[in-house]
């Protein structure tokens, strides 16, 4: 988990790229990227022993956490890399941990290894949940959780609250993946029906909590898997409902029924009187902005006028794939890095990334411009791709027309498939959402 299973630079000779230096340039640039979001260094340097418990270094600077000793819990597409970062760091404080993932593999000698379901909860998914909540109720006061938290953990550690049922989790995620509802909605909304969601999971600790995140979301760590261990924010006085928000995006009428039944009720305790939440520590580690800085950096050092987007790219994505187009000056290559949106249309195959090359390539035929969209877990969609990368040639004048319908029907794998532009690197480790890159220089 220290690269990629395969650097995307390596995949250029299956490329039907017009210019194959600089398409090879654009790969090696995102190579520095998923290099700067590697799990396992990103804990390694985050944590240390110190007298009395573990010293935390973070962005916002230094803190110690008290405790004898640790458990840890470590959940998403990074949960086996972020387990392995940990170990390195604290070695015997750990005593024992959890580590579920969405793939079998090597796991630290004391963690368990639980393999959830991705992209839809399954039953090794509730069985991850059981296990991790079995693991946070043994942890004593004067110990510590240290939690991992990555993309993809919300489908890979679920446990239904009562009165739901598992398939009704599914339909609720199978509604909202479809939809165009933002990944903070998705989240609040699966958080709803859910015993280890939204800090539920936190709350059967007594010890204190070191929440450790490698973000694929935007903004408040509690987006993250679905915050299992972070207390989500109040919503905002002028906010939807939850049954409001569920129906405006699609979910069935009695699948938002239940949703705003499980949200009136009043729980026992609520989460923010649980435990002492003061004292828990929570870092981001990284995100797609480190990814995207480190591809811009790198670009700019070959020699490019270039440099990253500073803000997170999100939208609809066929139009933020013209966008970004529209945002990148003549003789100059940016960076672009967030997560899109996109309410798919037909039974085709593909992926937000595929869309997005696909939309580009249209955009870009007859010009000398390269677009590259991967997604920097290695993953785009249910695919075995990650992306693709497209220059003016990918669609020709007699392709226009089938670009264009392959488009309209989310079916963009088999057209970039046959020109020979995804990009199928395998499953990188790390997971900061999506890497854009459009170069529009004559180098």
């Amino acid at each position: 988990m220290a690269a990629p299973a395969t650097a995307l630079a390596d995949l250029l000779p299956g490329l039907a790229a017009s210019d194959r230096a600089a398409t090879g340039r654009l790969l090696a640039a995102a190579d520095a990227a998923l290099a700067a979001v590697q799990p396992a260094p990103l804990v390694e340097r985050a944590l240390s022993r110190a007298p009395g418990g573990i010293r935390v270094k973070h962005r916002g600077g230094d803190r110690l956490a008290p405790g004898r000793g640790a458990a840890v819990l470590a959940v998403g597409k990074a949960a086996r890399g972020m387990a392995a970062g940990a170990d390195r760091a604290l070695g015997g404080f750990i005593s024992r941990g959890l580590a579920v993932a969405d793939e079998p593999g090597p796991v630290p000698r004391w963690a368990q290894l639980a393999v959830g379901d991705h992209p839809l909860p399954g039953a090794g998914s509730a069985g991850a949940g059981r296990a991790a909540m079995d693991l946070v109720e043994t942890v004593q006061k004067d110990e510590i959780l240290l939690a991992l938290i990555s993309g993809g953990g919300s489908a890979l550690l679920e446990s239904p609250r009562a009165g739901v049922g598992l398939g009704e989790i599914r339909a609720l995620n199978r509604s909202l993946l479809r939809s165009p509802a933002p990944i903070q909605t998705i989240n609040r909304l699966r958080a709803a029906l859910s015993d280890v969601k939204g800090g539920r999971l936190a709350g059967r600790c007594r010890g204190r909590i070191i929440t450790l995140v490698v973000s694929d979301a935007e903004g408040d760590p509690a987006v993250v898997a679905s915050g299992p261990t972070v207390l989500p924010p109040p919503p905002e006085e002028a906010s939807p409902s939850l049954e409001e928000l569920s129906l405006e995006y699609g979910v069935e009428p009695a699948l938002a029924g239940l949703i705003r039944k499980l949200s009136d009720q009043r729980e026992e305790a609520p989460l923010g009187q649980v435990r002492p939440w003061g004292e828990d520590v929570t870092a981001v580690l990284a995100d797609g902005g480190d990814a995207g800085r480190a591809a811009g950096e790198f670009l700019a050092g070959a020699g490019l006028e270039a440099g990253t987007h500073p803000a997170r790219w999100t939208g609809n994505t066929m139009r933020a794939a013209e966008e970004a187009l529209r945002a990148t000056p003549e003789g100059a290559a940016r960076a672009f890095w967030g997560e899109t949106t996109l309410q798919v249309a037909g039974g085709g195959r593909g992926g937000r990334n595929q869309q997005a090359a696909l939309a580009a390539a249209i955009r870009l035929a007859g010009t000398p411009h390269r677009f590259l969209a991967v997604g920097t877990d290695g993953i785009d969609g249910p695919t075995d791709a990650a992306g693709a990368a497209v220059d003016g040639e990918t669609v020709g004048a007699a392709d226009l027309e089938t670009a264009r319908r392959h488009l309209r029907q989310c079916d963009a794998y088999p057209f970039l498939e046959r020109v020979r532009a995804l990009l199928k690197p395998g499953r990188t480790g790390a997971n900061v959402a999506d890497l854009w890159i459009v170069d529009k220089t004559s180098r």
